[in-house]
């Protein structure tokens, strides 16, 4: 893979004198309880540790492209490196991507953090089906970044899709022939639709993501699928002995956005399917609402309320209580895990979805079932809250959500167990070009699902634009 990344920057080198670079540094260290807090640790592409305290650098170097550059043929790329020191000391790359534009289209080779579906992407709890939480994995993606007219002439009607496949490495299986698989691949695709003009008052959006894990069906099943055919399988979800080829899992998507004078307002919701259950909108119930928000910036100072979110999210319903295959009664989804991967919806050990689904390790050690399912808990009721404020030249951010949680339909918890967990951010410019910060983050996590945990972090952040 990383030849062919040499081969594109060489390709693309003939037009990087309209290049513009970016570059970021962090240094973080956290004094923390023996598990990192929820809110500390998660939704942040893997790069925060999960078990106490810790030291953090990280390094940047990006080209992103010119959006006032009129030529058809663009391309930009990115590194990071992470580097952690603490009771696991790692290091690794976020970033290693390099990506040709032709127009509206773009074709990507390698890692780079994303997050797919319609909704807030800062102060958010996490979309449903690939959100902010897990480390990147390496893929080769066609897509349009930005919405596409389609209608030439006129903004009116967009559209925007990707569509990618990538490696998830070697994993654990637990049900068939063989226990280890040498290569598993998440499938990815979208598609998006934006009725109402770019910069007009109300916009409406549609649309749709699916993935899906899957990998080594003719070693698993006897008389298995041979790649080529499990991959055709995969990517249109046809049915395959009573059953789908891999671990799916998607939303279907709807978004408004109404601009105002002084606030721009957001409203969203993500419904959860997973396999087969799109066909009878079995749980149709389930998935994730938000609503927010934003003040227009005007560059005013003194106390200013910027940011307000309120999420709701709900995955108890899961199709129903009964999976019966002589009727085709298939209910009990049981969201984030699988029959055959033991890694379940995860990659690393982070949830490649919402982070409120969270891994075995994550619980208290009462609740913990098997180490082939990747979650004891994913039947909860979650109320999420992010808002964002100024003080002159001070930034304060809040994350905090209280969740009502009963185990799985497979095992149910004895009694619905309550969690709340926050976290408080506070960010300052220390230089006259804004470009280093320092920031102090504060979070705990108490309750019955997590041990109760605290942790401080405080950091420094440098970044800016080479030109």
């Amino acid at each position: 893979m990383y030849v062919l990344l040499f081969c594109i920057a060489g390709y693309f080198r003939t037009y990087a004198q309209d290049s513009t670079f970016f570059y970021s540094a962090t240094m973080l260290g956290a004094a923390s309880t023996p598990q990192t807090p929820f809110w500390l640790s998660n939704n942040q592409h893997g790069t925060i540790p999960t078990t106490g305290s810790f030291l953090t650098g990280r390094a940047s170097f990006h080209r992103v492209y010119n959006v006032n550059n009129p030529r058809f043929f663009q391309w930009s790329g990115g590194a990071e490196v992470i580097g952690i020191a603490g009771k696991r000391s790692t290091a690794f790359m976020t970033d290693l991507f390099l990506a040709g534009k032709a127009g509206p289209v773009e074709l990507s080779v390698g890692q780079r953090k994303e997050t797919i579906g319609l909704g807030d992407s800062s102060l958010t709890s996490g979309s449903f089906a690939l959100s902010q939480n897990y480390r990147p994995y390496p893929k080769i993606q066609i897509s349009t970044p930005n919405f596409v007219n389609l209608i030439p002439g006129t903004d009116f009607l967009g559209f925007k899709f990707s569509y990618s496949d990538g490696i998830l490495g070697a994993g654990g299986v637990h049900y068939g022939n063989v226990s280890r698989v040498k290569e598993i691949y998440l499938h990815h695709k979208s598609l998006y639709l934006r009725l109402g003009r770019r910069r007009g008052k109300l916009n409406l959006f549609a649309g749709f993501n699916h993935q899906a894990m899957w990998g080594g069906e003719d070693k698993i099943f006897s008389g298995g699928l041979k790649r080529s055919e499990a991959y055709e399988y995969v990517v249109f979800g046809k049915p395959w002995q009573r059953s789908r080829v891999g671990n799916h899992f998607g939303t279907i998507d709807l978004a408004a956005v109404w601009r105002g004078p002084q606030w721009n307002v957001l409203l969203y919701r993500q419904t959860i399917y997973e396999d087969g259950s799109l066909s009878n909108l079995s749980s149709i119930a389930d998935g994730l609402s938000g609503l927010r928000f934003k003040r227009v910036p005007t560059g005013s100072t003194g106390l200013r309320l910027n940011t307000i979110l309120f999420e709701f999210a709900y995955t108890k319903n899961q199709g129903g209580a009964v999976f019966d295959l002589q009727t085709g009664t298939f209910g009990m989804d049981d969201y984030f895990n699988h029959y055959v991967y033991n890694q379940g919806w995860s990659y690393k050990g982070r949830t490649l979805g919402s982070p409120l689904i969270a891994p075995q390790d994550a619980f208290r050690s009462e609740l913990q079932s098997s180490r082939t399912q990747f979650t004891p808990n994913n039947r909860l009721i979650a109320y999420h809250l992010g808002t964002d404020l100024s003080w002159n030249s001070m930034n304060f951010s809040l994350k905090a959500t209280h969740s009502v949680n009963s185990g799985t339909y497979r095992r149910p918890f004895t009694e619905t167990l309550h969690q709340t967990s926050f976290m408080l951010r506070a960010e300052r410019p220390v230089s006259a070009k804004l470009n280093d910060h320092i920031t102090l983050n504060l979070a705990a996590d108490i309750g019955k699902i997590y041990p109760n945990n605290m942790a401080v972090m405080v950091g420094w952040r440098k970044s800016g634009f080479i030109r």
